[in-house]
This record gives structure tokens, sequence and C-alpha cells, in this order.
């Protein structure tokens, strides 16, 4: 029945023309079937959805990269969640910020900068670094991309270099070779699905979406990730405990995971309920599930904004998608 009712979703979704196309694959103990459907765009970008095609992951980099490498350096006791920012970037204005409010996203930090466009890419790295709380850290939950910019440099910080950190610990490992940052050093723009047109950067293929991702050379802790749904997921088998890998995720992590559920969050992930059910979407179309409890997982992958991010109707399907997978309505309105 889940199957059923997610696949209508999406044929609907297309015929709807809230998207060109889908790449998704639901995971458990029966199955790990892979579906492509539709087409990446029109005209030149009139191409049919194939499993070779590789997607602007966009936030999923949050939870993919900087979530998993921080879970890890927090096991292995070389970061710790009461760690300030101060101790890892000393030019930092808000020094008290702690490694936990960061990655729960309570920092009290802005959303975002309000005049990203505007900016170069030293100027973007001064205002991250200047900014300050808006409300006292630990009070509100407000998702903001600083924060995991922020951890991304603190990752940085504590290996050396985060792009070599997080390729080495997280997609090595799990044999994730189609996964990486600056797509233009691996593969070729045309094995990209289209993100956006923009008057400023004509059609964005084969380059970070995220204005602040592409102003810090592609490589940030936000996003800026590239990937492939086979790819996603192998991630996605080990999270749902399919395939556990105690390298990448040790049960030490998925314990951190389960300990915290505050503003309909743990650390770095999205709570679907109070039970083990996570997830995350990435602001191009894409999105990741996975129950620890029955052992599923669902990877979606759509470029929901091309051409343009003003048709939102897949906001909307996503929402009935990821009740469909998990079996429930969410457990919170926001």
């Amino acid at each position: 029945m889940q199957e059923q009712v997610i696949a209508t979703e999406l044929k609907d979704s297309i015929a709807k023309q809230e998207i060109y196309g889908v790449s998704f694959s639901l995971i458990s103990q029966q199955q790990n079937q892979y579906t492509y459907w539709g087409f990446t765009g029109k005209g030149e970008q009139h191409q049919p959805v194939s499993p070779d095609l590789y997607y602007d992951l966009a936030s999923l980099t949050k939870v993919i990269a900087t979530t998993t490498r921080c879970l890890q350096l927090l096991v292995n006791g070389r970061i710790n969640l009461t760690d300030t920012l101060g101790m890892f970037l000393p030019k930092a204005a808000a020094k008290e910020l702690t490694i936990e409010q960061l990655l729960l996203h309570r920092t009290g930090l802005v959303a975002d900068l309000p005049n990203v466009h505007e900016l170069t890419s030293v100027e973007l790295q001064e205002q991250v670094l200047a900014s300050l709380p808006q409300v006292t850290p630990g009070t509100k939950t407000e998702y903001s991309d600083l924060n995991f910019i922020l951890l991304g440099w603190i990752i940085a910080q504590v290996d050396g270099d985060v792009l070599e950190s997080i390729t080495e610990h997280v997609f090595k490992p799990l044999n994730m070779a189609h996964t990486f940052y600056q797509p233009e050093l691996h593969i070729a723009t045309s094995l990209c699905v289209p993100t956006e047109y923009q008057e400023e950067r004509g059609l964005v293929q084969g380059e970070a979406h995220d204005y602040k991702a592409h102003l810090l050379n592609g490589v940030s802790g936000h996003a800026g990730l590239f990937g492939t749904l086979t790819d996603l997921t192998k991630f996605t088998r080990v999270l749902s405990g399919l395939t556990p890998n105690e390298q990448v995720m040790p049960q030490a992590a998925f314990d951190l995971l389960a300990k915290y559920d505050v503003g309909a969050r743990t650390l770095g992930w999205q709570r679907w309920s109070h039970d083990e059910q996570y997830w995350h979407t990435g602001f191009t179309g894409t999105s990741i599930a996975f129950d620890r409890q029955k052992h599923t997982g669902f990877v979606c992958l759509t470029n929901r904004i091309y051409p343009t991010r003003t048709n939102k109707g897949f906001v909307h399907t996503r929402r009935q998608l990821l009740q469909a997978f998990f079996g429930r309505k969410r457990e919170w309105n926001q």
C-alpha cells in the first residue's frame, strides 16, 4: 500500500507539471527498489531521467556530510557537544555558541543573510563569523544555514580539510564514488540534472545552486554536495539499520540521535515523530527519510525548482509522500 500511494503521488506530480521527473528508492528488508520517471527538463534539457544522473543535493549536505562527520567526531571524543565556537573559530563573534546548539539549530542566529547575492566570498565569510544571536541561544529552534556553515569550518579545523575529511570518513567506506563536492572536477555538466534558470547566472547546472555554497567554491557544511540515487540509497540503508556500518555510523551515533527530541529536531536531522523516524530535505527538491524501528528508507530526488522556484506544488506533495512512507501524520504542525 505504501509503495502504491507513493507511486501514485509521484506520477500525479509529474502529470500536474509540479516536477519534470524523479529518481526515487524505497528500501526495506524485502526490497531495494530504484525507479526513474520523466525527464530532466524542457528544450535542450528534455532528457530521460536515468540512473547515471547527478542531483544537486542542496541541504541534504547538512545531514549526509556535516552531521555524519560531527557524529563520528563526537563518538571518537575529538569534539564534545559542549565545545564552543570560539574554541575552533576564535574570530567568530558568537564565541559561546556550542556544537550542540549548532546541530540542533538553536543558536539564535538568523535563518539566512539578507544580502548574500551582493557579497564576495570574503565578505560572506566575514558576515557569517560576525553574526550574533537574535534570541537567547538554546531557547528557540530556528533553521539556519549559518549553523552548518560554521560546523563545516569546525570540521575543517579538526580534520584539516573538510572536503578530504568527508570523502575519507563517509563516502569511501560506503563506496559512494558518485557523491562529491565540485562536480565540474569529476563529471561532465550534462550528467547533472539542471536546477534553475536565474537572471544573474543563467541556467544553473553542474555547480552549486545555493549561492552561499557557490561563493565558497562549492564546498560548505550546509550545501554543495552532488550525488546519485544509488549512492544515497547506500547511505540510507546504513541509516535504516539494514546495512550497519560501525565505521561510518556507530551505534553510539544513533544513540545520540535518539537522545534529542527538541523543536521537532535531533542533531542535524528533523524528527517526523517521537519515535526513531528521521528526515531532511534540500531546497532543490531532494529528500531522505528513514525509520530505525521498521528498518526502512525512502530517497526522493527531483529538480522541483526547474525552471523556476515559483512553482511550489511539489513542496506539498513531498509532505504527502513522507506521510505515506512513515505511515502517520507528522507529530508537529510546523
